[in-house]
């Protein structure tokens, strides 16, 4: 993996989203001027293939049902280990590549993975 960009902010991150045109994205719940979930939606409305990932301190599953709502492939908590965060990308490549489309139900695990490869 090759990180393309970095952003300080949601509305930063839309327009180097928008502008790199990344496989995957990973996200924070929580920024200021345009929060994880608005920039899910947004991500998902202009490129909807890339796979997004949100990562929250907040485990609750009011936050996973959001990132869920939202279009997010995935949830993951920032408490879990890097590996895990591997293991949620792999597994949310692996279902779009069976076919997978769409999120599934969030769990109620450490982390847990909705949906679908972009390129």
């Amino acid at each position: 993996m090759t990180v393309v960009g970095e952003a300080a902010d949601g509305e930063a991150a839309l327009a180097a989203v928008l502008r790199e045109r990344p496989d995957i994205v990973i996200t924070d719940l929580v920024m200021p001027h345009l929060d994880g979930i608005e920039l899910t939606r947004r991500i998902r409305h202009e490129l909807p293939q890339t796979i997004i990932i949100l990562m929250s301190s907040y485990a609750e599953d009011a936050y996973r049902l959001l990132a869920s709502d939202s279009g997010a492939d995935a949830f993951v908590s920032k408490q879990v280990l890097p590996s895990s965060l591997l293991s949620a990308i792999r597994d949310v490549i692996a279902r779009r590549l069976s076919g997978g489309s769409g999120p599934t139900p969030p769990s109620t695990g450490a982390s847990s993975s909705f949906a679908a490869p972009s390129k």
